[in-house]
């Protein structure tokens, strides 16, 4: 009888195994970001002869490449999302003619420029090689897999190409339609958590109606805080200007002086002798960097501009920069589109005025609104709105040099990128404040180092005071602003405030934000 049980009961348990198995294959996994692949063109490539030591062929459409004789330098930027991580990496070139040989990728130093480079004051050349690619035939790519430890996720990277054979070969530039290439898959880094915060104040906002006031810049009395203002952009086609709102919300003045841009400020700037509290912002009206006095007893704004100073046009955002190296202020103004980020020296005429003059340029290939310069650690962070958050040199002899902080896209920025703020702690200590308009969030970065992620958080709704949507311009300080915001103070635009007409600013504690 046992015997025709257990004959009965196999089946069974059969059935409940692969029932079991059945559940267990069912639950859910977590998700994981699928592998992206991104193709990089040359930014810069030439190549150098031995024959001709002292020459530059920088604007060459071919490189002449060789064993010896020729030999190739090429540059690429690369900036991947944050947290990533690189999985393969290969390199391809197209070849003009066909030798019987193959290319040989070496390491190579940045320290190289494309105008001016020869075979006489190049880098040392690195005989070390990353890999080789296949033989060299005629109106075709070549390519070789490289390690993935040959790239890091941000910054430039130079490699040098010569051949295994003294046969010359001739490749295609990036002057040429078939430009060379890196292309480079990578495993992102999972989206971050996102927590909401409250605000406290929402200010009353510009008449008329859509999203006019975009950006903010807070300026805080340190004698009395709950003094302190924030100075707001009108960026209306028909009567824009700016505006100071006091710590209640409330309008104190309004100039209207055109559609004003982004707005900063700076305390310090010495002028005919007196220390004066400095505004700068850029004018989309007339395309020119408009500077004002802020006059802390009656809290509002004078012009001081010597003169109409004419920038890039057209022009989108701005912000200013005091160098802790010269004492020296600065204004940068940044392009609507593909153009130049402009650095102007800021200089007291000796009437009471401030004038401007033009010390660098920078090119950016796309809109590019919103700018932050750390003063004392002398960095530019700049926000190219469907691309990254560069980080530059703020000092005017900085160069051109930039690495990526972060990118649209790489799961903690959903573009636009648009505001960016520094709550400045001791000993460079502090956190970069970036705005996410893709997802109405704001992510944190630490001020220092290579600026890590820290987190990611939404401004909500808190009684009558609406949640923040479409968020653009933001400022941040970490100083006592007054009551309620004794700990520091956020100032968040909101495109849609609900009830409103217009955009309008939302008042965070700052400690509600970093605990």
């Amino acid at each position: 009888m046992l015997s025709h049980f257990r004959l009965f009961l196999a089946p069974l348990l059969a059935l409940a195994t692969l029932g079991a198995f059945a559940l267990l294959s069912d639950v859910p996994k977590p998700a994981v970001a699928a592998p992206t692949t991104v193709t990089l063109n040359a930014v810069a490539d030439t190549y150098v002869s031995t024959a001709s030591p002292n020459s530059n062929f920088g604007r060459a459409t071919s490189l002449a490449v060789s064993q010896n004789t020729y030999r190739v330098l090429l540059r690429f930027d690369v900036s991947l999302p944050a947290g990533s991580s690189i999985t393969n990496v290969s390199f391809r070139i197209y070849s003009r003619t066909s030798v019987n040989a193959s290319l040989i990728v070496h390491p190579a130093s940045n320290a190289w420029e494309e105008t001016t480079v020869t075979s006489a004051n190049q880098p040392a050349w690195q005989t070390a090689e990353l890999a080789r690619t296949g033989v060299l035939r005629s109106s075709q790519y070549v390519s070789a897999t490289l390690p993935t430890s040959a790239v890091a996720p941000s910054g430039s990277v130079s490699f040098g190409l010569n051949t295994t054979s003294a046969s010359q070969g001739s490749l295609a530039s990036r002057e040429a339609s078939q430009r060379p290439q890196l292309v480079i898959t990578y495993d992102p880094a999972p989206p971050p958590p996102i927590s909401t915060v409250q605000p406290a104040v929402e200010n009353v906002g510009f008449s008329g109606s859509g999203d006019i006031s975009d950006d903010s810049a807070i300026w805080v009395d340190p004698a009395n805080p709950a003094n302190s203002v924030v100075i707001a952009d009108n960026k209306a086609t028909s009567g824009g200007g700016i505006g100071v709102f006091g710590m209640d919300g409330k309008l104190i003045q309004f100039r209207q002086d055109g559609m004003i841009g982004n707005v900063d400020t700076r305390s310090g700037f010495s002028s005919s002798g007196q220390s004066m509290v400095l505004v700068g912002a850029n004018n989309r009206t007339n395309n020119t960097l408009v500077l004002y006095s802020l006059d802390p007893a009656s809290r509002t704004l004078s012009p001081v501009a010597a003169r109409s100073i004419a920038t890039f046009a057209p022009n989108l955002g701005s912000c200013l920069y005091h160098s802790r190296i010269s004492g020296k202020f600065y204004a940068f103004v940044t392009p609507n589109g593909a153009g130049s980020i402009q650095q102007f020296e800021l200089i007291d005429d000796g009437s009471g005025k401030v004038d401007a003059t033009l010390v660098r340029t920078l090119s950016i290939s796309s809109i590019t609104e919103s700018c932050v310069a750390d003063d004392e650690l002398g960095h530019l962070y700049v926000g190219q709105e469907d691309v990254a958050v560069w980080k530059y040199g703020a000092e005017p002899g900085a160069g051109a040099g930039r690495v990526s902080v972060d990118t649209a896209g790489g799961g903690r920025l959903v573009a636009d990128i648009e505001g960016m703020s520094i709550a400045y702690g001791e000993n460079g200590s502090g956190k970069l404040f970036v705005s996410s308009q893709g997802d109405s969030t704001i992510a944190v970065y630490d001020r220092a180092g290579s600026n890590p992620f820290i987190k990611k958080f939404r401004v909500g709704s808190n009684g009558t005071i609406d949640a923040v949507t479409g968020t653009d311009g933001i400022d941040v300080t970490a100083l006592n602003a007054g009551p309620q915001f004794e700990q520091g103070l956020l100032v968040v635009h909101d495109e849609t405030n609900t009830g409103g007409t217009t955009s309008n600013l939302k008042y965070v504690p700052l400690n509600a934000v970093l605990g």
